[in-house]
């Protein structure tokens, strides 16, 4: 018997992506990527944040441009906005 793979499910896979950043305004200068991965490995980052109570937004678009940086690499100046506004909606919610 051959064995038979689900491609819808390994291509949902492909397009599922988690990147942690880190921004400590008293120590960095701007957020950086601390993780990032596509699959499993986004499956076990965004994990990682839930036991941490580490707030998540989703946003496929901005994932997917930060997606693009190394590890520990700032982000550029054309994600500050983007960035700021997802750091601004985590205080927002924090605040409350």
């Amino acid at each position: 018997m051959e064995p038979t793979y689900d491609v819808s499910s390994a291509q949902e896979c492909t397009k599922k992506v988690a990147i942690a950043l880190r921004y400590n305004p008293e120590r960095d200068f701007v957020p950086f990527v601390v993780a990032k991965g596509k699959c499993e490995l986004a499956n076990r980052i965004i994990e990682k944040a839930k036991d941490s109570n580490v707030p998540i937004v989703k946003s496929p678009e901005l994932a997917n441009e930060l997606f693009k940086l190394e590890l520990l690499e700032m982000i550029p100046n054309k994600l500050y906005v983007a960035v700021a506004e997802v750091l601004a909606f985590i205080q927002l919610g924090l605040n409350k």
